[in-house]
């Protein structure tokens, strides 16, 4: 009898529980580079952790768009949420300055001052109950359009999509004066097959993702504001995990980071070297003209946010960064545009 209580007893210890399943949402769609990037982290995180986590995606927004899955964190519906930009500037109001249109010049000087602001974006996150687990800059918004854009006048008149989840580019565009259009994500592709819209004003890999370079027929070298991305977990499901647990979800998620810089990279450098123009998008070059034009028009807009979504005192010591990060780079102190 002893013999047999103890065999059920080491039978039961031996038992494995459940993994713990992380619910992540994400308005990126299955199938792309960024869906390849999170199923390999939740294969990281099972064998960090032995099998004890697991995570379950919701692609596509199927959970909702950036704001419904806020609130779905707060109801505990939720655990994280990997953000193509919104979510994350809504958490931290300092991410916003990425967007200042025609201050970034690349991928690099964007990455330099998402992690000067590190400290202020994980502070920010924590007085909202979220934890800042990764950030990434996810390109440069370019314009994608369905006749050439080749100065100022032309980029006011032409009808582009941008995210209407995006109260920072909505602002500055509507300082530029321009006739951009605000839409849902998921409403844009169809906007432009009915002529509501001309274009879109979107990062490369998001264009290719969502198909939208497929449609339109012109890619202008102008580049606008940059698009910050994060994985935000709340405070409490984090909280929650084992210590092992919450280590071995930190390493998956740096891996993750680092391969989401690693292929915006490499995608950009392949779409915008030669593989957008073989798929039939024809490229634009930007003229002396048009950029002075737009560096002009968009300091103008720069200053309409001042002390409003963003406070003046940031917008000055982030163009600080990026003069120094460009005298680093290149030996000689240039002021940011």
């Amino acid at each position: 009898m002893i013999c047999a209580l103890s065999i059920i007893a080491a039978l039961a210890g031996g038992a494995r529980a459940e993994p713990v399943t992380l619910r992540v949402a994400t308005a990126a769609p299955d199938g792309t580079a960024w869906a390849r990037i999170m199923r390999a982290m939740a294969r990281d995180l099972g064998a960090e952790s032995h099998g004890e986590m697991a995570i379950k995606y919701y692609f596509g927004g199927i959970a909702g768009d950036e704001v419904q899955t806020l609130e779905r964190m707060k109801r505990g519906q939720l655990d994280a949420v990997f953000s193509g930009g919104m979510l994350c500037m809504k958490l931290s109001p300092s991410m916003r300055a990425l967007r200042l249109l025609g201050l970034f010049q690349s991928r690099e000087e964007a990455m330099y001052v998402l992690g000067r602001l590190r400290p202020t974006i994980d502070r920010e996150f924590a007085e909202h109950g979220f934890r800042n687990m990764a950030e990434a800059s996810l390109g440069s918004d370019m314009l994608f359009s369905r006749a050439p854009v080749t100065s100022m006048a032309e980029l006011k008149k032409t009808r582009f999509w941008y995210w209407n989840l995006d109260e920072a580019m909505q602002k500055q565009l509507q300082a530029l004066g321009t006739a951009a259009v605000g839409l849902p994500l998921e409403e844009a592709g169809r906007a432009y097959d009915e002529s509501r819209i001309d274009g879109f004003l979107a990062v490369p890999v998001a264009a290719l993702a969502n198909q939208w370079s497929a449609k339109t027929r012109y890619l202008s070298e102008l580049r606008l504001g940059f698009l910050p991305g994060c994985m935000v977990m709340t405070n409490s499901a984090f909280d929650a995990l084992p210590i092992e647990s919450r280590g071995a979800l930190m390493l998956a998620t740096g891996k993750m980071q680092a391969a989401i810089e690693e292929m915006g990279r490499t995608q950009d450098a392949a779409l915008l070297g030669g593989l957008f123009e073989r798929q039939g998008l024809k490229k634009v070059a930007l003229s002396a003209s048009f950029a002075s034009e737009f560096f002009e028009a968009a300091r103008t807009a720069r200053d309409a946010l001042r002390n409003k979504l963003i406070p003046g005192e940031l917008i000055d010591r982030i163009t600080g960064w990026v003069a120094d990060y460009r005298a680093e780079y290149s030996g000689q102190r240039q002021p940011a545009k």
